[in-house]
């Protein structure tokens, strides 16, 4: 693994104080005022090294960016289709009748995410 720079160091702090799961803009907004001469490249690149450096999550989600979430202990996540908002909730797991070895599957990673609405956009 290549040394953890001053700069992704910066965003890796930045994501952990974060429960928002960010997009590499909103990290990018975040941290430009902190680092001198820091570009969208470098926030990017920097959470790719991150997410292949197993530090971060690379989320996946129904979203219109890619999201980033450095909270790595097992949970899920609910998505607000109006606002947008993804929250972390406690791990909902599949079923225990839910049989994929039976069909030849090695499970590697279960990512289980929720959409609907969420209690603020449902109170207007």
């Amino acid at each position: 693994m290549k040394a953890l720079t001053k700069h992704r160091e910066l965003i890796f702090n930045d994501l952990r104080e974060r429960k928002d799961h960010p997009t590499a803009k909103m990290v990018f907004e975040s941290v430009r005022g902190k680092a001198d001469k820091i570009s969208f490249a470098t926030v990017y690149n920097s959470l790719e090294y991150l997410v292949e450096n197993k530090m971060v999550n690379k989320l996946n989600i129904e979203s219109d960016s890619v999201r980033y979430d450095a909270f790595l202990d097992d949970h899920s996540h609910l998505l607000c289709h109006e606002c947008g908002k993804v929250l972390d909730v406690a791990p909902l797991k599949l079923s225990d009748e839910t049989d994929l070895q039976g069909l030849g599957f090695q499970v590697k990673h279960v990512d289980v995410v929720v959409s609907g609405t969420c209690a603020d956009c449902n109170s207007l």
